[in-house]
């Protein structure tokens, strides 16, 4: 079994089926909604799927078929040890506690699989340690 996270761009193209529907129903992947900022326009959701391996690459490419913008999310994340102080404000805001104290040596580690890119941290944090880069 696989579990990876995936950035959908829509871009107003009239999709009328659940997305999640389809990946379970046709594909046998279960998605994982982490965030989704739609309208009639278009918009973005971030997803965690799990499936096989085989079964998550040919509904990726079915997404593609239906005009989907689809993006691995891989190393979205990062900290800047130079300018981190150790604060500990990004925790507390974290959902997914991506950002962690590591207790043996009292600084703030990130687990960047288990960002679900919220973007709280960027805000809570004063010295723009965090940096969140998705994809187009």
């Amino acid at each position: 079994m696989m579990n990876q996270k995936y950035m959908l761009k829509f871009e107003g193209n009239g999709i009328t089926e659940s997305v999640s529907y389809i990946l379970v129903s046709q594909f046998n992947v279960a998605p994982s909604i982490l965030q989704a900022k739609l309208n009639d326009n278009g918009g973005v959701m971030i997803l965690s799927l799990n499936g096989k391996e085989s079964d998550i690459k040919a509904a990726l490419v079915k997404l593609k078929e239906m005009g989907i913008k689809v993006r691995k999310l891989a190393k979205h994340i990062t900290r800047d040890p130079d300018k981190c102080i150790d604060c500990g404000s990004c925790i507390s805001v974290c959902p997914s506690e991506a950002l962690y104290i590591d207790k043996e040596t009292w600084k703030v580690e990130l687990a960047a699989d288990k960002c679900v890119a919220c973007a709280s941290c960027l805000t809570a944090c004063p010295t723009h340690a965090v940096k969140l880069t998705l994809p187009c």
